[in-house]
């Protein structure tokens, strides 16, 4: 993909709509001149305005005096105001309200077609029935929309931005009209959200009253079966809603846990002294094993007074000796003692035992109880639950009755106190100014978009200008060396004859010519003269005034020249130059030697020979002889002459011009700036293959250099 180089970009749309300035100046000034005419003429309209503010919190809802609109967004609720304020109802009662619909309708103006149509529905003797009851109430209906809809016209309806705020304008030539169209607008617009709230509350305020009543009674007809239910099964709730049946159930399950635990604890105990008894061992009766809730007093008391004479033994040793009466004795009483320990081990084992068969007979007792109170209570879940039934009805529709008188209560209320959505925060007033047409603004505007469109249509024309007017379009478009810009160059048609061969005035045109004459001494032969043609792309377009000045500009540097055209309208052209012979038919060339060298005797230093055809007389180059003929006398003056000008058809005879461009070393062609359009003479030397690889380079020729600068 080829960059784009954005500054030559810029540069050339500057440059092309600097070339446009005419046509975007006038068309600036043409949309002046438009919009000064509208502000002069046109009809001064006035426009009064009142706003009004949402509150998205309040509603007219029958569910309540105030009623949040969670479910609908603020965007929503301030375009549904919107609509209606410019509902049908709405601006129908602002018509009513103005007197639009009482007002006489001004007389339509019958068209020619529809009076042709009437006479010729009169002559058939068509004629239309009286209108019926119903056709009168639809042309009134329709008359009365088509009012309200031009009214309509006249309203801007709209929201102020993101904001809730509403604002209502009308336009009018009338500034008081346009007052009391916005006033009553808003007042129509309260009156009628009021109606409708109104009406809904009522409606909705007596259908709550009967289904109150209604369910009243429901309410207390399950109130009754309620209670009734229970009185006839005993179900009377206690605390945390439990019923008799479970309580005492709960109690004795939970005393038979009690007893259950109770008995593997005694049970424990009792197998505890058991195996101490069957041991014979003091020490776990004195090491607390027991527990202080087992042991009985004498055995604490055997405990404390073994536990005395244990240390008192110690104290003896030490002081009598092991072996002394008073150790003795202190270990009989020991051994006293620890029978006397074992002995109430027993009797605690059997007071144990006694302990643990009354617990087990209270254990089936509760047991057989629990089993009793199992059963009733299962029977009481099974009435409760036809109990729940009837709560569950009375619950439901206590509720509801409760949520009906609220509603109730609620419109009650709101048939006296209506809430509307939306407050007036600017009443309308008459307008002190007006607001269309605005002169500066209307002025700046236009001025403003005629520079667009005029801008707009330069840059298209730019753009669609496909003609010959850039240096680039000679060397990018048509492939040629650009060698440089002739003015003062006129068409054969329109050429004087004393201007053919004296160059304009200028230093541009001297510059180029001795360019040329330069490059071309450079081109020619060391032996012989060099041959150069001129050719441009239609008939009549300064080739023959190029050439001429080329071959004057030559032999003023003292070359000998010799200028040959063989285009008929050249004849009379180059009759009445210096210099100047007539050459015969081509097919009546006699002595070709001989007419080269008259030829060469006519070119002098400072002046050309001039040749062309006899008045009258046309060359065929597509005939064998001729072109054979025309190219000896060629051939005779390369040995003569300096530089020989051979003026070629134009290329849109490209057939002969193809063929004369066989009797040239090289050649320049002659484009008209302004006129030629790049695209076909692309395409047409495209299609040369003799013409196309002698060409020197393109010329530009015009009548002046005028905007020449402009492109270039």
């Amino acid at each position: 993909m080829p960059e784009v180089d954005l500054a030559s970009t810029l540069r050339a749309i500057t440059s092309g709509l600097r070339r446009r300035w005419r046509l975007i100046a006038g068309t600036t000034l043409l949309m002046s001149l438009l919009a000064l005419a509208y502000v002069l003429t046109a009809t001064p309209q006035y426009t009064a305005r009142a706003a009004l503010v949402i509150d998205p919190r309040i509603s007219n809802s029958p569910n309540g005096v105030e009623a949040p609109t969670l479910l609908l967004s603020d965007a929503l609720l301030v375009d549904s105001e919107i609509k209606v304020l410019g509902s049908r109802d709405v601006t129908s009662r602002v018509a009513q309200s103005l007197g639009l619909y009482d007002m006489e309708p001004e007389p339509e103006s019958v068209s020619l077609p529809r009076m042709v149509l009437n006479g010729i529905g009169a002559l058939l003797g068509s004629g239309s029935e009286p209108p019926t009851f119903a056709d009168a109430e639809a042309a009134e209906a329709t008359r009365r929309e088509t009012i309200r809809q031009k009214m309509m016209e006249g309203f801007d309806i709209s929201r102020d931005g993101g904001t809730y705020v509403i604002d209502i304008a009308y336009t009018s030539e009338d500034p008081m009209f346009a007052t009391r169209a916005v006033n009553s607008m808003v007042d129509e617009y309260f009156k009628a959200a009021s109606d409708a709230a109104l009406s809904d509350t009522r409606r909705i305020h007596g259908w709550l009253d009967q289904r109150v009543q209604v369910l009243g009674q429901e309410v207390q007809t399950a109130d009754a079966a309620v209670a009734q239910y229970r009185q006839a099964n005993d179900l009377f709730a206690m605390r945390d809603g439990n019923l008799p049946s479970e309580v005492e159930l709960s109690n004795a399950n939970d005393l038979l846990i009690r007893l259950r635990q109770e008995l593997i604890e005694t049970q424990t105990r009792q197998d505890k002294i058991k195996a101490i008894v069957a041991s014979q061992s003091t020490g776990a009766l004195l090491d607390g094993t027991l527990g202080g809730e087992v042991a009985s007093p004498a055995l604490r008391d055997f405990q404390t007074r073994y536990s005395g004479l244990v240390a008192e033994e110690t104290d003896l040793v030490t002081r009598w000796g092991a072996n002394s009466d008073m150790v003795n004795r202190n270990r009989s009483d020991q051994a006293r003692l620890r029978e006397a320990m074992m002995q109430e081990a027993g009797q605690i084992v059997e007071r144990l035992d006694t302990q643990i068969i009354t617990v087990r007979r209270q254990i089936t007792a509760t047991e057989q109880h629990v089993e009793e109170l199992r059963d009733r209570s299962n029977s009481d879940a099974q009435k409760s639950i036809q109990l729940n039934v009837l709560e569950r009805e009375a619950d439901a529709k206590r509720g509801l009755y409760q949520s009906m008188l609220n509603e109730l209560n609620t419109s009650a209320q709101r048939e006296t106190f209506q809430r509307s959505p939306a407050r007036v925060i600017g009443q309308a007033v008459p307008p002190d100014e007006k607001s269309s047409p605005k002169g500066m603004r209307t002025l700046i505007l236009a001025i403003f978009g005629g520079l667009v469109i005029g801008s707009a249509l330069a840059f298209l024309r730019e753009v669609m200008d496909n003609r010959l007017l850039r240096i680039s379009d000679v060397r990018e478009g048509l492939g040629l060396r650009y060698l440089g810009m002739l003015p003062g160059v006129r068409s054969s048609y329109s050429v004087k004859p004393s201007g053919l061969m004296q160059p304009a005035r200028g230093d541009g045109v001297q510059r180029v010519l001795r360019g040329l004459a330069a490059e071309l001494q450079q081109r020619r032969p060391e032996r012989g003269a060099l041959v150069t043609g001129v050719v441009s792309c239609r008939r009549g377009e300064g080739r023959a005034q190029t050439a001429g000045w080329l071959s004057a500009e030559l032999a003023g540097h003292d070359a000998r020249v010799a200028l040959i055209s063989i285009v008929p309208e050249h004849a009379r052209l180059f009759a009445g130059q210096p210099g100047h012979m007539a050459l015969p038919a081509l097919n009546q060339i006699g002595d070709v030697a001989q007419l080269s060298g008259r030829i060469a005797q006519l070119a002098q230093a400072g002046r050309p020979a001039v040749v062309s055809m006899a008045e009258g007389v046309t060359a065929d180059l597509l005939s064998p002889a001729q072109f054979q003929a025309l190219a000896g006398v060629l051939q005779g003056l390369r040995e003569k002459v300096d530089h020989v000008v051979l003026i070629l058809p134009a290329i849109s005879d490209l057939s002969e011009a193809e063929i004369a461009s066989g009797l040239v070393d090289g050649a320049i062609i002659s484009l008209r700036w302004g006129q030629e359009r790049a695209p076909e003479i692309a395409e047409t030397l495209g299609a040369s293959r003799v013409l196309r690889p002698m060409l020197l380079g393109g010329l530009f020729t015009a009548n002046t250099a005028r905007g020449f600068s402009r492109y270039n």
